[in-house]
């Protein structure tokens, strides 16, 4: 390039003067430059023959040879893809999130479009397999979304924060929920903050995962007004629990605690009361009959001989869905008899278990006592599916449908002039004797 840069400067009308000859040799005044050798070569004696020289000459055909052969730098890089296969790959992968699919399921999905819609150029161009589909997760679609919660913190700053840990057997994620005002639709809304691991989930953990989670987001305690959590020690505990740690980083910190937790351990602690063990006899039943396609079909046959119909689903309490329990009772009421006539008191029981079964279904308090819980449950099952609702803000409504629920309850039990003289505290409720009704 020596020789060409130095006719550059000597003839300053190079440029203007150029012509192509071909497509491997752009021709100057004096000069000519070939873009296969590459090299520089005088065309100021011969012209155009110098040129059919250079071209016919050993060392040219040996490099044009050689550059049919190489590739192009242009063909290691992939061409950028339209903003319609973009916006395809996108939702593809939204949808993957919204219903929870495998990544995996992503490598046959693009080759399962491309062989649905050979038509379409945005299905041949549809490349969006599993690695791809984390790193758009990850990378794109989790900032874009977690932008507006940020967006609305620093318009009011003020938030209150929900914790959970899983109870996964493998690693144990801690998800973390915010709750803020949203300016543009003016309401309060819940939105997703961050999901550590957190395997040893002691207090302690549980907070540095918090305060890391803080860090990330560039959020401060000083702005935190509220905790919700489960009502496990390791959360509410009052001396060494995480509501108790993040207490000390915000002394203002008011903990209101899971409504629906505390309405269900009231029933559960109500039930442990009872003479008869209610909850464990569903969970006996339930796996008398699970592990065994025999017993199921035994039971069928012996039902239809009663009723002449098909039995229903045999329920079990699941202990994570608080609203289950009347829904077991009530399939357990309907099923009573036939299942009474099925487990027959007899000498030699097969196991403790059945035996156990047998005597709870036979003793005279068991029928009466799912008829008392088919009652008095409905209305604690209305007063938690009111703080479940997912999308409505009920904690207005928390002070009425306590009140609410009190005042059922007791009707069942004062005297009607007591219940009236509480009508403004009932927390001054008179439970003596003397006021329990006839």
């Amino acid at each position: 390039m020596k020789g060409y840069a130095k006719i550059l400067k000597v003839n300053s009308k190079y440029h203007s003067h150029t012509q192509s000859l071909s497509d491997q040799i752009i021709i100057g005044n004096t000069f000519a430059r070939c873009s296969v050798c590459p090299s520089d070569f005088s065309i100021a004696n011969r012209g155009k023959d110098d040129v059919s020289t250079h071209v016919k000459g050993k060392q040219h055909k040996e490099r044009a040879c050689a550059s049919l052969s190489s590739q192009s730098v242009r063909s290691f890089f992939t061409p950028q893809a339209s903003s319609s296969v973009v916006n395809a790959e996108a939702l593809l992968v939204t949808f993957a999130v919204e219903h929870n699919l495998a990544f995996k399921a992503s490598d046959h999905a693009f080759k399962l479009f491309r062989n649905m819609l050979p038509d379409s150029g945005i299905a041949k161009q549809f490349a969006c397999g599993r690695t791809k589909t984390a790193a758009i997760i990850t990378e794109a679609l989790a900032p874009h979304f977690s932008r507006p919660t940020l967006e609305n913190l620093d318009k009011n700053g003020l938030f209150s924060i929900m914790m959970d840990e899983s109870n996964d057997k493998t690693d144990k994620s801690c998800i973390i929920l915010i709750r803020i005002f949203v300016f543009d639709v003016g309401d309060i809304r819940t939105k997703f903050l961050d999901m550590p691991i957190v395997n040893i989930s002691t207090a302690v953990n549980l907070f540095n995962a918090l305060k890391l989670s803080f860090n990330k987001k560039g959020l401060n305690f000083d702005n935190c007004v509220a905790f919700k959590s489960d009502t496990t020690n390791v959360m509410k505990g009052a001396r060494s629990g995480v509501q108790k740690l993040i207490r000390n980083e915000c002394p203002h910190l008011y903990d209101v605690g899971c409504i629906c937790h505390l309405a269900d351990l009231t029933v559960k602690a109500g039930m442990e009361s009872l003479p008869v063990d209610i909850d464990q006899l569903f969970v006996d039943v339930f796996y008398f009959f699970f592990y065994s396609s025999k017993r199921k079909q035994q039971f069928a046959d012996h039902w239809c001989s009663l009723f002449s119909s098909e039995p229903t689903t045999i329920l079990k309490d699941c202990t994570t869905r608080w609203l289950s329990l009347l829904c077991c009772v009530g399939s357990f009421i309907i099923q009573f008899d036939g299942l009474k006539s099925y487990f027959l008191p007899c000498d030699e029981a097969e196991t403790v278990k059945v035996k156990k079964i047998i005597d709870t279904l036979h003793n005279p308090l068991t029928r009466p006592i799912l008829q008392f819980l088919s009652y008095i449950l409905p209305s604690m099952d209305r007063f938690n599916r009111v703080f479940q609702k997912s999308k409505e803000n009920t904690t207005c409504q928390l002070y009425h449908e306590m009140g609410r629920l009190v005042r059922l309850y007791a009707s069942n039990l004062l005297k009607t002039d007591v219940i009236k003289a509480a009508e403004n505290n009932l927390s001054t409720l008179n439970l003596a004797k003397r006021s329990i009704g006839g």
